[in-house]
């Protein structure tokens, strides 16, 4: 895809136990009901792949269009909070997982009070100014800098993911507050 950052790193993961990646657990949507659109950039090693995400959110559900920046559908998915459903373009390869989607957008953007909740007893999720680290068992694994902090929803985001190898640069181009 254009995009195949956003599980970037579903693509270069080592094999883990019954073949499932190592994922942080999602946690229910959150309200408000707001819709956003952000260009996203994914960089590895050995590429460098950029898509528009339109997002809405509220406290049922998280739905998100992938587009390319020809504005092909490259993805369409939805969570409730306890299901994941989605499609997507041929162009994708099978291993784009939408689950590891949610996830680096919940890692980003949700509370941390709400994370930690959730998460397994061997992780631990710390803070520093504009910073948010994510360690599993003792290792470094997801690094979030707020380039553009903001309170309500920043607008410039870098993701570093250690453990897949892939860097996420998040700008939010708008963020509009919708009626339920």
């Amino acid at each position: 895809m254009v995009l195949l950052w956003l599980s970037g790193c579903t693509l270069m993961q080592p094999k883990q136990a019954a073949n499932r990646p190592e994922l942080m657990p999602m946690a229910q949507p959150l309200g408000p009901a707001r819709r956003i659109v952000q260009q996203i950039n994914a960089v590895w090693a050995d590429r460098q792949e950029s898509l528009l995400a339109v997002l809405e959110l509220d406290a049922q559900h998280i739905a998100m269009a992938g587009l390319s920046n020809d504005g092909l559908s490259l993805f369409n998915l939805t969570y409730d909070g306890h299901a994941v459903a989605s499609d997507k373009s041929p162009l994708l390869p099978e291993s784009v997982s939408p689950e590891f989607i949610i996830s680096d957008l919940q890692l980003v953007y949700w509370p941390i009070a709400e994370l930690q909740k959730i998460l397994p007893a061997e992780w631990r999720l710390e803070t520093a100014e504009n910073k948010r680290i994510l360690i599993v068992r003792n290792k470094k694994q997801v690094e979030v800098n707020y380039l553009s902090p903001d309170p309500v929803w920043p607008k410039a985001v870098e993701l570093v993911n250690f453990q897949y190898n892939y860097r996420l640069n998040i700008k939010t181009i708008s963020y509009d507050l919708v009626s339920e």
